[in-house]
């Protein structure tokens, strides 16, 4: 077996486009990363939601592309597959085209719409579901647990690199079933396929070309190791997907690989940070857990909406339709922007504050977090379960924990992500 992606030249030709290119004329351009980290950007979409809600941003070097921003809107959006596709073939669930960036794309869960889909899903809900979840729960409490021990003593940490990577990492080595020493290797993968305009993660397209070729020859490993293995590690279950009747080849299977390293690791690793965050900027709600840490699991569900890691999804206009009495053309680019849309005021009256009762009360509209519709998040359980786990542990044992100061975020305009925050707590005496 080959690994034939590695012997394309050059592997992205056009891979400069993944970077954001900002548009100079406009006042209001959310394809630009640095407008994701104005601290006025819910201000925006609130007067988008208000104003304009179907909001055309137009692009230097692509077609330009529809900004939906009200809850009610993202979520018809995301929920009608024949309508707005995902699919690969029509452009991805990216802002870029697909075709502009990848020499020869291939389809992973994210950028595929029914039935294929749903196939394939089905293929990878044994990994996912409230068995195999129980089967982990021991685990994960037990690696959040360990994650405190590390920093009890210490009376100051570092929240990405001390507490949320590494719990966040052990779930993914669990479930792909490798070597708790290749998590150093999945962690820079990961963060460097979603940093293309942080200099951080990322500083050149060569460097992201070159860890293509390392991920694609750890998966050929896989993908040779696992393949015709009875088991239910991720690898295996998408060794036996089978798609319209077929197994999926070497890179098919290197791309869905990909994709599930960034979303078992990033998501829940940026949550976990926010809520930190968020504790310190609404110390009312922190004073709630506190008092009863029974509280903790719902408001695991208002911290992942409050969050919002992934912002948006882009989907593509099948034929000629409306959204909020827009006219959309078949082939636009139409961008569903979760993070105005978990904040839409019509939806929460209060969406910008933090409201750890959130989810005790039955009339409260479910977050958009985890996406809605064929696409929702196959590791939802995992994601409340981790928040949950780690928070648990923090409160219990450091109840005092607080920040020194703003997050250092990561300049995207996918993921909204933390990339350094500062804590201090009484240490813990033994």
């Amino acid at each position: 077996m080959t690994n034939d992606r590695n012997n394309l030249e050059p592997i992205e030709p056009s891979a400069a486009r993944r970077r954001a290119t900002v548009h100079p004329a406009m006042k209001i351009d959310l394809k630009d990363p640095d407008f994701h980290t104005r601290e006025d950007k819910h201000e925006v979409f609130r007067n988008l939601r208000r104003t304009t809600p179907v909001y055309w941003n137009p692009e230097i070097d692509s077609s330009g592309f529809w900004a939906i921003t009200r809850y009610k809107d993202v979520l018809r959006v995301v929920q009608d597959s024949e309508t707005f596709s995902a699919d690969v073939a029509n452009g991805g669930m990216r802002i870029f085209n697909i075709q502009d960036v990848t020499a020869a794309p291939c389809p992973h869960l994210l950028s595929m719409d029914p039935p294929q889909h749903t196939q394939l899903r089905k293929a990878l809900q044994p990994l996912f579901s409230p068995a195999h979840l129980a089967h982990h729960q021991r685990r994960i409490l037990t690696r959040a647990k360990l994650i405190i021990d590390a920093i009890a003593a210490k009376a100051t940490a570092e929240t990405v690199g001390d507490i949320a990577v590494p719990f966040t990492l052990g779930l993914l080595i669990d479930l792909l079933a490798v070597p708790e020493s290749d998590s150093v290797h999945l962690l820079r993968w990961s963060n460097a396929f979603l940093a293309d305009d942080d200099p951080d993660y990322l500083e050149s397209v060569t460097a992201r070309q070159q860890m293509v070729r390392e991920l694609d020859s750890y998966a050929l490993k896989l993908y040779e190791a696992r393949n015709d293995a009875e088991t239910t590690d991720f690898a295996s279950l998408l060794l036996g997907a089978k798609i319209d009747g077929h197994t999926m080849g070497f890179d098919t299977f290197s791309t869905n690989f990909g994709a599930f390293i960034i979303a078992v690791n990033e998501t829940t690793r940026h949550t976990i940070c926010s809520a930190i965050y968020a504790m310190t900027e609404f110390p009312e709600e922190k004073a709630k857990l506190l008092a009863d840490r029974s509280l903790i699991p719902l408001a695991a569900k208002e911290f992942i909406r409050w969050a919002t890691p992934l912002m948006h999804v882009r989907r593509t206009a099948m034929r000629d339709t409306t959204i909020a009495g827009q006219s959309i053309r078949k082939g636009d680019k139409v961008v569903a922007w979760y993070s105005s849309a978990n904040r839409d005021e019509t939806i929460w009256p209060d969406a910008a504050k933090l409201d750890v009762c959130r989810y005790g009360r039955s009339d409260s509209a479910t977050h958009l977090a985890f996406g809605a519709g064929p696409h929702h998040c196959l590791g939802w359980r995992f994601a409340e379960l981790q928040v949950s786990a780690i928070l648990d542990q923090l409160l219990q044992r450091l109840p005092d924990i607080r920040t020194t100061g703003a997050p250092r975020m990561l300049r995207s305009n996918f993921i909204s992500g933390i990339k350094e925050l500062r804590v201090v707590f009484t240490p813990e005496t033994f």
